[in-house]
């Protein structure tokens, strides 16, 4: 009998457990999209008051942020200086492909970050200041409504986890 409760107790224990993992990996979403905004304000002060050309910009902003922003930027970077590396758009692609897949943005979000590069490195200044408004703008409201159903979805797994483990646990017993 006593094996057969603390074998309850772990299975309640483990699906806790993955209910909070859950629960972190929503937040993880909001603080990624957090800091990718925070990474485009800094590509569009740079752009805006530099006038320096992409690659450039992107060097300089990767020494103040962090991985894997940090190697999204400098791979561009060094692509942007081969000259067999193609046009902006794939160099932008690739390396968000790359870099960003595994970084906990969600997807539809990556999807129209790479569609983002497509808008950028061939259009004049202001146009790609008024792309990078545009695609910021988007962002908030994306950010606004994961923001909405955060604390939910949160409650929501907490509960789920334990939930499903006291029912794993009743039919143990």
């Amino acid at each position: 009998m006593l094996l057969k409760i603390s074998g309850c107790l772990l299975v309640i224990a483990a699906t806790t457990l993955a209910g909070i993992a859950r629960a972190g990996s929503i937040q993880e979403q909001y603080r990624q999209m957090k800091y990718l905004q925070r990474i485009l304000y800094m590509i569009e002060s740079e752009i805006r008051y530099s006038h320096t050309y992409l690659g450039e910009i992107f060097l300089n902003v990767s020494r103040r942020i962090e991985e894997p922003y940090k190697g999204w930027l400098l791979s561009m970077e060094r692509k942007m200086g081969q000259m067999d590396s193609g046009a902006f758009e794939v160099i932008w692609g690739q390396a968000a492909e790359d870099k960003l897949k595994h970084c906990g943005l969600p997807h539809k979000e990556l999807e129209r970050l790479i569609q983002l590069g497509s808008q950028l490195g061939a259009m004049d200044l202001n146009l790609q200041l008024k792309v990078l408004s545009l695609y910021q703008e988007q962002l908030k409201l994306s950010m606004e409504e994961i923001q909405e159903g955060m604390k939910t979805k949160v409650r929501l797994c907490h509960c789920l986890g334990v939930m499903s483990g006291l029912l794993v646990a009743v039919l143990l017993l």
